[in-house]
């Protein structure tokens, strides 16, 4: 999974995995976000709402796209960062008034707060963490038209903001290698999510 740059049989498969929005690009840590992407938000509402039925084509992606136990890994170790985030009610509550049909700018807004200070896992899960909110709430409110639109927005904001820095902690595995500092990153991004939320609601 790493950015080794490898051109491999597979290839071409790979590179399918970005669908989701126009704005995406063929890069690999791109590519490889959105499988990450959707298979949080799948494992997500599988565990949190299991009487939500979405598919990973219905989140832009392929069926067999989430048989790669890399990704599995990846995406268990996020979720697990995420706990912290779940157990912040003040933090529910405030992603609770957020409405799924938002635009593209306030989203956009919204993420460049969460990174205001710098970096980390943590906060890339917080990224997450707001895109399961707002495809959720989709799913629930009828607005299915802008699933496809959210998973595009946050792999445009990996591409153009936070690419980089995954690619410098060796791809999206990086985050396993981090295990023992998961729970004061997600501390950090918990409240930089909750300034985000804060300021999304009161521009609403």
């Amino acid at each position: 999974m790493a950015d080794s740059g490898d051109s491999g049989g597979n290839e071409d498969s790979e590179l399918l995995g970005a669908t989701g929005g126009e704005d995406v690009v063929d890069d690999q840590i791109v590519e490889q976000g959105a499988l990450v992407l959707r298979g949080y938000v799948l494992r997500r509402l599988s565990t949190e709402n299991p009487d939500v039925r979405v598919s990973r084509v219905d989140l832009g992606g392929r069926p067999d796209e989430g048989d790669d136990p890399q990704i599995k890994v990846v995406v268990e170790q996020l979720l697990r960062i995420a706990d912290d985030l779940n157990r912040n009610t003040e933090l529910q509550h405030l992603i609770s008034t957020v409405q799924a049909n938002c635009a593209q700018d306030v989203f956009m807004t919204v993420a460049r707060t969460i990174f205001t200070d710098g970096i980390n896992w943590g906060r890339i899960v917080a990224l997450f963490h707001l895109a399961y909110q707002l495809i959720y709430n989709a799913l629930t409110q009828n607005h299915l038209e802008i699933i496809k639109n959210i998973i595009s927005w946050v792999l445009q904001y990996i591409r153009q903001h936070v690419s980089a820095w995954i690619r410098q902690q060796g791809g999206w595995e990086g985050v396993i290698r981090s295990v023992s500092r998961w729970r004061t990153v997600t501390v950090i991004a918990a409240v930089a999510f909750i300034a985000a939320a804060v300021y999304w609601k009161r521009s609403r």
